[in-house]
């Protein structure tokens, strides 16, 4: 948790023309010594200083708003509650001293006296961090999570590079999701939705085998559920094992003649089976006609049309998927073929070109990745 107080947050200070105005050269001299103090990290010297402040002027609140932030980025959470409550007191309007008396209260474990001091003071300085991650780090801890969640956001939209931020809310969200899972399991071990979010998190883990598996057991239980005949049409696609696929997909157009992407796999099931050109058109032709903007659908025409000697009708799937996909290796070394086939050997050759250094970048930027991966775990 975030436990020092940054420069530019909560900027009420001693040092505020409007806090010194009136004050007696001791005070004045005696603040100027403080300050050079803590610049030097003469932290004990500048509590004296500071305390002897409040002594000569126990209603100047802003004194005890610098002390008790001093003690609180030294860890002396008790003397800062002690000090800063009495500095509200005299000045209730100090939602800086608000917050780190909250913040006080969060280090020692009062979560419950945290909250509230916390969200006035996040209410009177919208736009101060320290504030707001202190109010998100209370309310974890009293599993307030919808509303951590909701702070979370408002960090993120303000500063989208906020990685404390989204560290937390991925978090937290990867916890609502553990909770919802069990609570699925927990009603009902044996239900298709369990084994479909057994297969989910299967999947996820990379482990097809066991995810297929999860899903069978969740058609068994409801055969015609369509959740599940998509997971497990979609299982056998990604690992390519096309004759299940081509069974799983054309079972779901069987059951759901409008759904677009099942055709569109089914002829590109069809297709890697090396099975009937015609039907594998027909499919893919029905894909088109229900989601016109289905790209891949245009590209998998595209492969149809040239494995039928079509090369010309192919050219124009392509060049329309080119333009929505312009660095996508596929579409280029389809174009290299249909060129090839019209005799533009020009054109081929560009394609083939372009393809090559797509691939090349492709490559470049996994071994960057993997590059950053080693050095990331020694």
């Amino acid at each position: 948790m975030l436990k020092r107080i940054a420069a530019a947050s909560l900027a009420l200070s001693l040092y505020s023309s409007f806090a010194l105005a009136g004050q007696s050269p001791q005070v004045l001299q005696l603040y100027e010594k403080a300050r050079s103090e803590q610049a030097r990290s003469d932290y004990d010297d500048a509590i004296a200083d500071y305390v002897e402040i409040i002594r000569l002027d126990p209603n100047l609140g802003a004194a005890y708003n610098n002390l008790g932030r001093l003690y609180y980025n030294m860890g002396r959470y008790a003397d800062a509650i002690s000090v800063l409550t009495q500095g509200l007191k005299v000045d209730p309007s100090m939602h800086p001293a608000e917050v780190i008396l909250g913040a006080s209260y969060s280090q020692m474990g009062a979560y419950d006296k945290a909250t509230p001091l916390l969200e006035a003071g996040v209410r009177a300085m919208p736009d101060d961090r320290f504030a707001r991650i202190s109010l998100v780090h209370a309310l974890i801890q009293q599993n307030s999570t919808d509303e951590a969640v909701k702070q979370l956001h408002l960090l993120s939209t303000r500063n989208p590079k906020d990685q404390e931020a989204w560290y937390l809310l991925g978090k937290l969200q990867l916890q609502l999701s553990q909770e919802s899972f069990a609570r699925v399991h927990s009603i009902d071990p044996d239900s298709p939705l369990s084994h479909e979010l057994s297969g989910e998190i299967m999947e996820s883990m990379k482990n097809t085998a066991g995810a297929i598996a999860e899903y069978k057991k969740a058609l068994e239980a409801a055969p015609t559920d369509a959740g599940a005949m998509e997971h497990l049409a979609n299982a056998y696609w990604h690992v390519g094992e096309w004759t299940e696929a081509r069974d799983s997909f054309a079972a779901i157009v069987t059951q759901d003649p409008k759904n677009c992407l099942a055709h569109w796999k089914l002829a590109n099931s069809l297709d890697e089976l090396g099975e009937s050109a015609p039907d594998a058109l027909r499919q893919v032709n029905a894909a088109i006609a229900i989601c016109p903007s289905l790209a891949q659908a245009r590209v998998e025409r595209a492969r149809i049309l040239l494995r039928l000697g079509r090369p010309a009708d192919a050219l124009p799937e392509l060049l329309n998927a080119e333009k929505r996909a312009p660095d996508e290796p596929s579409i280029q070394i389809l174009l290299a073929k249909v060129y090839k086939a019209l005799g533009d050997s020009t054109r081929a050759a560009g394609a083939n070109a372009k393809f090559q250094q797509l691939q090349q970048a492709e490559h470049a930027g996994e071994e960057k990745h993997a590059a950053d991966v080693i050095r990331a775990n020694p």
